[in-house]
């Protein structure tokens, strides 16, 4: 081969590893901070059957996961300002694109309406369980964070919405 052929070989190749070298270090933290979120659907089943039942339940009931703190983020709470207020960062997202996504101003605001709020759930200051919920089903506002198996009380709040609160 003369050096004008492998020229044209190398400089393809270095280009091909710059581009690689970034999204090899982003899938391996993509993979560190995945949360498999199994239980979510199990969880809003089981939270929706005691909204119904509008009686006094646990938490801990309901989660299939176990955890020992729950954050509960208000609408319009930036991605970046859960990640702060819990002191690390997740991803439910099952794909690495969706991750690639989450990470653009797509996902900076994923609380971007009145009508929602998410439930963010820890264990040993690891995010097990992170679910969106309509606040038309369960509204819980009234917390920011939840320790412990506190029992918790369903309210009709001002326009009749499902409010949770402290059972006193």
């Amino acid at each position: 081969m003369n050096k004008k052929n492998i020229k044209k070989l190398v400089i393809p190749l270095l280009l091909l590893i710059i581009l690689l070298v970034p999204f090899g270090f982003s899938y391996v933290s993509f993979q560190s901070k995945h949360v498999d979120n199994q239980g979510a659907e199990e969880f809003v089943r089981k939270l929706q059957a005691a909204m119904d039942g509008r009686t006094a339940f646990k938490l801990s009931e309901l989660t299939p996961v176990a955890w020992d703190h729950v954050y509960i983020f208000h609408p319009y709470t930036t991605k970046s300002e859960m990640e702060r207020i819990i002191g690390t960062s997740w991803t439910t997202s099952r794909s690495y694109v969706g991750y690639l996504l989450d990470n653009t101003f797509l996902g900076a605001y994923p609380l971007d309406d009145d009508s929602l709020n998410k439930l963010v759930f820890m264990d040993d200051g690891k995010v097990v369980l992170d679910v969106t919920l309509n606040r038309s089903m369960a509204d819980f506002t009234a917390f920011k964070e939840i320790r412990g198996d506190k029992e918790l009380l369903l309210t009709s709040g001002e326009d009749g919405a499902n409010v949770v609160v402290s059972k006193p």
